[in-house]
């Protein structure tokens, strides 16, 4: 599914100001971790790209099992373009009722979402392979950062892994520990949902190198010597510096 505008400044911003504490527009405080993992799933909404069943009880010439398009409409027999995008199972049940009711005599029939697009998280940073991780059922952050490689050592610092959430247009996160749960000491199991963002950040080590390699020995000229010797009888010869940069 294409990209909300900004959907990564907004995430960007909500790592930075969970690293600082600091709040941000659309960007909530900060939470713990157990007003995190204490947050109910949202309630499922269909999309572009998701897979749906519609089945007629007394009708099965009707039946159809449709890709929601890019524009987030489905084509059905008898009442044509419906609007998907944005409507629960239950709503999407109601609308097909009411558009089938003049067609047909007391239609029964039931919405069966049968794959949905838009159910990945994303991990980012210092990991083996970044990108989106889908979620076919519960997922936990151990099992995220495993699914791409896990973290690169000695380079991410996994004390310190922020997990980044959206809930109608606001971002906020959290930062945990997940170096303690590999470690096997005792924790609660975090779980993730659709659309969150683990980033795991670099060490304070690793970002003091590239500060020094950014700000420091990219802008200070380094020189190099060029010795100059005789060519020919009666020149005695010089040794010279040469400044240049390389």
């Amino acid at each position: 599914m294409p990209e909300r505008p900004g959907f990564w400044l907004l995430v960007m911003t909500a790592i930075v100001a969970v690293f600082l504490g600091l709040p941000a527009c659309t960007l909530t405080p900060a939470k713990t971790v157990a007003e995190m993992a204490q947050e109910p799933r949202p309630e499922l909404s269909l999309g572009p790209g998701d897979v749906v069943d519609i089945k007629h009880f007394y009708l099965p010439e009707l039946d159809e099992s449709q890709i929601v398009r890019p524009d987030g409409c489905i084509a059905l027999p008898l009442i044509g373009e419906v609007q998907v995008d944005g409507k629960t199972p239950r709503q999407l049940h109601e609308e097909l009722v009411r558009r089938y009711r003049p067609q047909v005599k007391e239609p029964q029939l039931t919405v069966l979402v049968r794959r949905i697009n838009d159910s990945r998280i994303w991990v980012t940073g210092e990991v083996k392979r970044p990108g989106p991780v889908q979620m076919p059922g519960r997922l936990t952050l151990l099992e995220a950062v495993t699914e791409v490689g896990g973290g690169t050592r000695p380079t991410a610092d996994l004390t310190q892994v922020v997990v980044v959430r959206q809930r109608q247009g606001r971002s906020y996160g959290c930062k945990i520990n997940l170096k303690e749960i590999l470690e096997g000491k005792a924790g609660e199991q975090f779980f993730l949902q659709p659309r969150d963002v683990v980033y795991v950040p670099p060490t304070a080590i690793t970002r003091a190198n590239d500060w020094m390699d950014q700000y420091v020995n990219k802008m200070v000229p380094q020189t190099r010597t060029l010795f100059y010797y005789p060519i020919g009888p009666g020149n005695l010869g010089t040794v010279g510096v040469d400044t240049t940069n390389r």
